[in-house]
């Protein structure tokens, strides 16, 4: 497989894990991601243009993978902000009588 192929799989594990929401494997997937960056960056010759494609490439997946995780924290947000309104309604506040002595 080439280094281009392999660099290619790396990008889709790491998607599927963001879309997913498996951020334990997002960590592994973009540390294999980085390596065939790194490769294909050491493979270019010497003095020659700078691997304008592969900087591309690497920004727009970390911008995509930032809004997803963007686009999921909001999610779990509301998520969040539903629950605690109907959390509310279940175990209302108790009122409590009191008496006061006089004498």
């Amino acid at each position: 497989m080439t280094s281009a192929a392999l660099r290619q799989e790396a990008v889709i594990k790491l998607r599927r894990a963001v879309a997913s929401f498996a951020y334990d494997e997002v960590q592994a997937a973009a540390a294999e991601y980085r390596r065939h960056v790194d490769e294909a960056v050491a493979t270019r010759p010497a003095g020659g243009p700078p691997p304008m494609e592969l900087a591309q490439e690497a920004e727009e997946l970390i911008r995509w993978s930032l809004q997803a995780v963007r686009a999921a924290r909001a999610q779990a947000r509301n998520q969040y902000d539903q629950l605690s309104a109907v959390l509310r309604y279940r175990n209302p506040q108790r009122q409590l009588s009191t008496w006061n002595i006089d004498g």
